[in-house]
């Protein structure tokens, strides 16, 4: 295989490059460190014309590999020992240009297409496979068919690299049905996406629609993303009449933009292949959009996702209660700006038990709407709870109702929630989730991280006098995942933390289009919060590390 054999000389010592040394200097900030990333592979690259090493080049190519091997390990070593944060940052800061290094010098000599053929097609899945976003997974695909020769022939041969098709490309989608044709007989992942900045006539999603329900017998997932009520209503006109697939798992259908149900014919809710089940189907995903609730496929769901819906569209909280029941397996429910048509004067019969509810996500409830549909159902072992869009109104007979109904609660997102500063209900429901580890915020007061330095005993019982030693909420509070909107509260909560002996151990913020991350008061704050805790930048939308670990568990 040709290596990408530098022109210029790179053997540069890693010593040179990325030990520490003796003098402190100022870190690097996140920009001059990818700076000196990409200087360090543009060298590498030299002129980027391919070369098959000489016998020389590998023997001096090896060489500093295992330089750098060594060099990476003595920094793991020191690393290992502990210190003081200001010295791991800096190690930290070493390592990472010491394995940009590594890596500029180990591809050269690995002959990766000696390796058979079934181990190359095991490697690209795993790259394929667990892509970021759906735009990359597109263009990674492509390349490995863009890079020689042999992995032309090895990607092309693996049906499983391109049964994952996004309709995202323009009308007549040459692209996709390109992918459609290398999938083979697999099964298939479809996701169509007619939005405003990339529409799609309807008589080319009819056409679209008309060539893909051909093979409805092989579509395990299928994702609509649109704005246009006409092409909604298409596309459960065309589920109505199919056939039931018997090996779809995932059925999701988002209606974007202004929630607006137009004429009388739209309002009609759709009974979706023929009313028949769906053996295999286990998440589905509404959002602006209704069917007939009545309909078989809403039973044995590990999954429910509904947004955005006006009550009189939703299910009767009868309904709702059977779906319930009829999903014993549920791990995650969400409802978004919808839920069930309740009668307040009704009480419940009796709350239902789900042992296997994991996640829950609550957004746009009133409070008294909230704690009615939280009567009809209880979650022991649920371990991620979130609310968002609470707002406009005291929510403490909400709080009152989940005082110890949660205890096994390790990550609580609170997004755009308005809360009475020294909340009692609060303060007792926060009490009652003594496992909680991972707080996920966004467009909070002051008055919520109050809460978590003070004594909970202070706000319970004001006028009495408290015995030492101090309590404190949430004691295992150890990750803070926050949007910069309130980024200026965490450098004092932070600091609080740790004078209570419960220092944070990372505080991710997440980086948002609507928010100026470059700015003085950002950047102080960044100063100010790196001093006591370990501080990460991440993409919104992706997951920590912290996070998956509590939801594989």
């Amino acid at each position: 295989m040709a290596s990408l054999h530098a022109s210029s000389n790179i053997s540069q010592s890693p010593s040179s490059a990325t030990r520490i040394p003796a003098q402190q200097p100022v870190p690097l900030t996140r920009r001059q460190l990818a700076q000196r990333i990409q200087l360090i592979t543009s060298v590498a690259m030299g002129d980027g014309i391919p070369r098959v090493p000489s016998p020389d080049d590998v023997l001096s190519i090896l060489k500093e590999t295992k330089s750098h091997i060594k060099h990476i390990k003595d920094l793991e070593d020191a690393k290992e020992l502990g210190g003081p944060r200001s010295l791991n940052s800096r190690i930290d800061e070493s390592l990472i240009l010491a394995r940009a290094h590594y890596f500029t010098y180990f591809p050269r000599i690995f002959r990766f297409n000696d390796l058979p053929p079934e181990i190359i097609t095991n490697i690209f899945r795993l790259i394929v496979w667990p892509v970021p976003n759906p735009s990359l997974g597109v263009l990674w695909r492509l390349r490995l068919t863009w890079t020689c020769r042999r992995w032309r022939e090895i990607a092309l041969g693996d049906c499983t690299l391109w049964n994952a098709i996004w309709f995202r490309d323009r009308p007549p989608f040459k692209r996709s049905w390109a992918f459609l044709e290398r999938a083979g007989t697999s099964a298939l992942d479809l996701r169509i996406s007619s939005e405003d900045t990339s529409p799609i006539s309807l008589a080319e999603m009819d056409g679209l629609l008309n060539r893909l329900l051909i093979h409805l017998s092989r579509i395990r997932i299928l994702i609509y993303i649109g704005s246009s009520w006409e092409h909604v209503a298409l596309l459960l006109d065309k589920l109505r009449t199919a056939d039931a697939p018997l090996v779809i798992e995932r059925l999701e259908i988002h209606r974007l933009g202004r929630i607006d149900y137009g004429t009388d014919g739209y309002i009609q809710p759709t009974t979706l292949f023929n009313g028949n089940g769906t053996p295999r189907l286990n998440y589905l995903s509404l959002s602006g959009v209704h069917i007939d609730w009545n309909t078989p496929i809403v039973q044995n769901l590990s999954t429910i996702d509904i947004r955005k819906l006006p009550l009189e569209l939703c299910p009767t909280i009868a309904r709702f209660r059977e779906i319930l029941i009829h999903c014993p397996a549920l791990r995650k429910l969400c409802l978004d700006g919808a839920g069930p048509q309740i009668d307040f004067y009704d009480p419940p019969p009796s709350q239902i038990v789900m042992t296997n509810l994991k996640i829950l996500c609550i957004s746009d409830f009133s409070a008294q709407y909230a704690r009615h549909v939280f009567s009809h159902f209880t979650a022991p072992n649920l371990v991620d709870l979130t609310f968002i869009n609470m707002t406009g109104e005291d929510y403490s007979i909400l709080y009152e109702i989940l005082i110890n109904r949660f205890p096994e609660i390790k990550l609580l997102t609170m997004y755009a929630v308005d809360l009475v500063r020294r909340n009692k209900a609060m303060v007792q429901w926060f009490m009652s989730m003594p496992q909680l580890t991972y707080l996920r915020i966004a467009n909070l007061p002051p008055a919520f991280f109050e809460l978590f330095v003070l004594d909970p005993r202070t706000v319970l019982a004001p006028h009495e006098k408290h015995p030492s030693p101090k309590v404190i909420l949430a004691p295992k509070l150890a990750v803070i995942e926050s949007h910069p909107s309130v980024l200026q509260s965490l450098p004092w909560f932070a600091t609080e933390r740790q004078t209570l002996g419960v220092p944070l151990n990372k505080v991710y913020i997440t980086q948002t289009k609507d928010y100026d991350i470059g700015n003085q008061e950002f950047r102080t704050a960044c100063a100010q919060l790196m001093k006591v805790t370990s501080l990460h930048f991440m993409s919104n939308g992706t997951r920590t590390p912290e996070e998956d670990t509590i939801l594989s568990e």
